[in-house]
């Protein structure tokens, strides 16, 4: 069994799984695709880590800056994630946010990467994951040797 304080990290769509076992920090690593999220969301639910943080490329506008997202919303593609629920979620960032290749963000989209903030952060809304979330989206461009010291100076457990 792990520590209380043990980090859950885990890998949205198609970034580069090697850079994440590379970090100094975490005591576990998930990689979750779209067809095992619930399957991880049970996992999460079991361990209960104090933290998760989540990392998904992208490829849009601003490839300059990593981006911290501080909004999920209730879609997926264009439907609704659940009925009867709020339309967006803030995500409760626990990264230190002071380094000049970060930026703070509210558009993690509408696909996988919002997916699993969503409902990771409604079990944390809900009380059932006693976890602390942030959400990293890196730019494809910057899958270099200087990311996992760009990520290891930030996250702070």
């Amino acid at each position: 069994m792990f520590s209380d304080n043990v980090v859950r990290l885990r890998i949205n769509l198609r970034v580069r799984e090697i850079a994440i076992y590379q970090l100094k920090s975490p005591d576990c690593c998930y990689i979750v695709y779209g067809s095992n999220i619930d399957h991880y969301l049970k996992i999460l639910l079991h361990d209960q880590p104090s933290h998760i943080l989540g990392l998904g490329s992208y490829s849009g506008a601003d490839q300059v800056k990593i981006r911290i997202e501080t909004i999920t919303t209730n879609r997926f593609r264009n439907d609704p994630i659940e009925a009867y629920a709020p339309d967006e979620l803030r995500i409760n960032n626990y990264l230190e946010t002071s380094n000049e290749n970060f930026k703070m963000a509210s558009a993690l989209g509408n696909s996988y990467c919002n997916l699993i903030s969503w409902k990771i952060m409604r079990l944390i809304e809900n009380g059932e994951l006693k976890s602390r979330y942030s959400f990293l989206h890196i730019p494809k461009e910057m899958f270099n040797k200087d990311l996992i010291s760009l990520l290891d100076n930030i996250v702070r457990y």
